[in-house]
Order: structure tokens, then sequence, then C-alpha cells
């Protein structure tokens, strides 16, 4: 499956005289994973919102593969920094996904439980389970359909270890079955793990944009690294 290039175009947002993102022009055409990092505040979940179609902007100013979101909103999925699940088992929550996509394999929920390891937390309600197992939770009930690109806001940013690198295996695997990954993070621990493409934000720009490999290499970046957090 060929993974969709971005294109963004002189993407400005404010919400009233507050600039969110300013003149945001890109063109990414890395596969894998891509981190949109930076401070808190500094627009990346915006952006991330903004890629998914959660928030509109003027026509043409974003593409993938040269469609506008709307051509290809049914090939994405998003889950959040904290993702709300119904108030049901696990399985439950993936079924009504699977419905909701009609997916008629009858196998279909036994597959994405073992792909992610969930056989434990099958039959219990989410109220139940701990963040780390909700959001392996989520990132279940977004790979079903097989979209072509998913995003993540700071998917681990309140876990343990154990389920950050849990997590982030998920996350590799997912990458490597030709999957466009768009993820948030501010731990530079992480981003040199598991990151394939860097977008730096600073108060609503890009700063800096390049491989990860080369965003640890080069002199100018050692100056961004003092913004990010050591996870």
């Amino acid at each position: 499956m060929k993974i969709l290039p971005l294109v963004i175009n002189n993407l400005n947002f404010k919400i009233d005289d507050n600039k969110i993102l300013k003149n945001i022009n890109l063109n990414s055409n890395e596969k894998n994973i891509t981190i949109i990092a930076g401070n808190n505040g500094s627009g990346k979940s915006t952006l991330l919102k903004i890629l998914h179609g959660l928030i509109e902007t003027p026509i043409n100013t974003i593409q993938w593969g040269g469609f506008p979101i709307s051509e290809i909103k049914q090939s994405q999925s998003m889950v959040f920094q904290s993702p709300i699940l119904l108030n049901r088992t696990t399985y439950e929550n993936l079924l009504y996904v699977i419905k909701n996509k009609k997916i008629k394999d009858k196998y279909y929920i036994d597959k994405i439980i073992e792909k992610l390891n969930l056989k434990s937390i099958e039959k219990v309600n989410a109220k139940y389970i701990s963040g780390g197992e909700r959001q392996k939770v989520a990132i279940a009930m977004s790979i079903i359909g097989e979209p072509r690109i998913i995003f993540l806001d700071e998917p681990t940013s309140q876990l343990d270890p154990t389920y950050k690198n849990e997590i982030e295996g998920i996350i590799n695997d997912l990458s490597e079955n030709e999957t466009k990954i768009f993820m948030t993070s501010h731990d530079i621990a992480q981003i040199k793990r598991i990151g394939k493409e860097i977008i730096f934000l600073d108060k609503g720009e890009i700063i800096y944009n390049n491989t990860v490999e080369k965003f640890f290499k080069d002199e100018q970046s050692k100056l961004i690294k003092n913004y990010i957090h050591y996870g």
C-alpha cells in the first residue's frame, strides 16, 4: 500500500486573536513514523487535529497524495491522549467499531485481540482497565479497517515504562505494515527510539523539519533539544 505524501500550503490557524499556527508549509514523503514535537502550547495537537480533518481549513491548504482531507477521511483514524471508550467490555468496544465499518469477517475481533495482546481484558469493562490498557484498546479500535494513516496524540505521555515500551512496539509494527503514523511527542528519548521524520514546532511555526537521524546529528538541533522534555 503506497504511503500518501502530505503537502501543506501556507496553513494559518487562530482562535479569536490568538495565532495557534503560522505560515505552515510542508512536504512530507517520509514513510513510517513522523513525530510532531515541541513544547506545550506550540501547536502540536492543533496541527494533528487539522491533518485529521477535525478542524476545517481552506480548500487545497492540505492535500494527501493530491487529494483533500475530505476524500481520504475513511482511510484514517485518530487516538487521543486520554481516549474515551464505551462503558462496555473490550470486546464490545471493538465490536462497535467493526459494525460501524460494516466488516463481515466474524473472526476479525479475535485477530485484533491477538495482535495487540488484549485477551486478558477481552471481557473486562473499560472502566476497570488501566491507562495503558485503555490506550491499547483505543489503538486496537483505530486500526480496524486498516487505515492508511493513524494520528496519535501523545499516546504514551501518562504511561509507565512497561506500557510505554509496549505501545511503542505496536506503533513500530503498524508502521512496518505500510501504515503512516503521525504522532505528537515531547519525549526526546522516544523520538530517537521510534521516529523517522520530525516536525518541530515553536510558537506555532515549524522551526525544524528533517529526518530524526539528521536531527540528532545537526548542530542546529542542539538548540532545539533544550526545549524538549527528556522522558
